[in-house]
């Protein structure tokens, strides 16, 4: 991937002719420097993938226009959110976000019918939109949720921002999406933290029918079962036994096809 910091000077589209990825790193300039920085991009015919590290308040309506991008990183640690206008890059395959200040997805987001793969990391984040279920395309997730131990000078002191939505909404929803089948669920920072967002597996988990792959890291210890559920499909589970409240013979039982353990 070709790196280029604003920082040290400005875009080049002649420079840029043959380079399918990109990482732009903006966070020691001014927002109209990179707006200025994403216009020239629109020029470069063969960009597919583009990595933006930079600190603002709202993403230039430049990188919107971007349509040919398959694949898109944000890092970011002070934008707010994502613009509606995010559903223009229709073409978008790959959407990784961390951005400690996102607290929900546009509605539009739903738009992003060709994603396949979603990666989240922040500290805000409530919950998981219903109109997710759009994403049938979608094979993998990630969600890492960095609530804990925060203190959030632009907020009063009693916010404490949490993921509202329960783990049984969490994989009701995720079980409308057909194609998944790679998930990763963590918290982490959250080590000795008593209150765990994901604190126990569910039944619903059972209707993940296409999953293949389960990594879980920094989640509660002595996770409970949910009786009957058998996940045939499962091959590989990245997880601490200790995160889970059963002996060997009832995760066989759950798992027959699984290899289990943090090194699996």
């Amino acid at each position: 991937m070709h790196v280029v910091d604003l920082s040290h000077g400005s875009l080049e589209v002649a420079a840029l002719r043959d380079v399918p990825a990109l990482e732009l790193r903006a966070g020691d300039v001014e927002p109209d420097e990179l707006a200025t920085a994403l216009a020239v991009l629109r020029d470069v015919r063969g960009l597919k993938a583009l990595r933006l590290r930079s600190r603002v308040r709202g993403l230039p309506p430049a990188l919107t226009e971007l349509r040919g991008l398959q694949r898109l990183e944000l890092v970011d640690d002070e934008l707010p959110g994502l613009p509606a206008a995010i559903a223009e890059l229709t073409r978008l395959r790959s959407l990784r976000l961390e951005l400690f200040h996102l607290a929900s997805l546009p509605r539009s987001f739903a738009a992003l019918t060709r994603l396949r793969e979603l990666y989240i990391d922040s500290h805000h984040l409530a919950r998981l939109p219903d109109n997710l279920v759009a994403l049938q395309e979608l094979r993998s997730l990630t969600l890492l949720l960095r609530h804990v131990y925060l203190h959030d000078w632009e907020r009063p002191a009693h916010f404490d921002p949490r993921f509202e939505q329960s783990p049984e909404a969490l994989f009701r929803l995720l079980s409308a999406l057909p194609q998944l089948s790679s998930l990763t669920l963590g918290e982490p920072g959250s080590c000795g933290w008593p209150e765990k967002i994901f604190n126990k597996i569910p039944a619903e988990f059972g209707g993940l029918h296409a999953l293949t792959e389960l990594t879980l890291t920094s989640v509660a210890h002595r996770m409970p079962l949910p009786h009957e559920v058998v996940m045939p499909g499962l091959r590989r589970i990245r997880a601490f036994l200790s995160y889970f409240d059963a002996n060997t013979d009832e995760l066989r039982a759950m798992f027959p096809n699984a290899v289990i353990g943090d090194d699996a």
